[in-house]
């Protein structure tokens, strides 16, 4: 790598964004680690931070990242990473649904999504571990339904299966 621009960035300066994801001039290029580090492609990890998750972590939910590579001789290349912005998001509408057994309230006080906060991507993935966490409901199908309302507002639904918890024993001696 000779070069890293970026290019569209006004929430955080570029030389923040810069020390982030721990690419630098002289480094040999990984188009697969890149991506890592910027969060996009298939290659992005939810747990991992990375560029996607900062600005998804402060509201900025329909936030893009581009990396365009312009090869430069025969062993070098200038980075130039195009970062679309948008507008940050609040949180509009919290709801829940597919839940019979447990009362909505105690579901409810272990949301940290809450309406008219900023959307946020690390509340969102603390949310749905505690929610696996709580036994009640299948963890394979705990997933937010996120429908951004208007440019602005951004509606979450936990759709949720509930798993048999209940449990009888009976035992019996001579």
């Amino acid at each position: 790598i000779r070069n890293v621009n970026w290019v569209g960035n006004s929430i955080y300066t570029t030389e923040y964004i810069n020390e982030l994801p721990g690419i630098h001039k002289g480094d040999v290029y990984d188009k697969k680690s890149m991506h890592k580090r910027l969060g996009i492609g298939k290659e992005m990890n939810p747990d991992e931070y990375s560029i996607s998750t900062l600005y998804q972590n402060n509201g900025y939910l329909m936030s893009q990242i581009e990396p365009a590579e312009i090869v430069v001789g025969t062993d070098s290349l200038d980075l130039e990473v195009r970062i679309f912005e948008g507008k940050p998001f609040t949180i509009n509408n919290v709801g829940i649904s597919g839940n019979m057994r447990v009362d909505d309230e105690v579901i409810r006080r272990e949301l940290y999504v809450r309406p008219g906060e900023l959307y946020n991507r690390a509340l969102l993935m603390q949310t749905m571990r505690t929610l696996m966490g709580m036994g009640h409901f299948d963890e394979q199908a705990i997933v937010p339904d996120i429908q951004p309302v208007s440019d602005e507002l951004v509606n979450i639904n936990w759709p949720l299966q509930e798993k048999a918890s209940d449990q009888f024993n009976i035992a019996g001696g001579w």
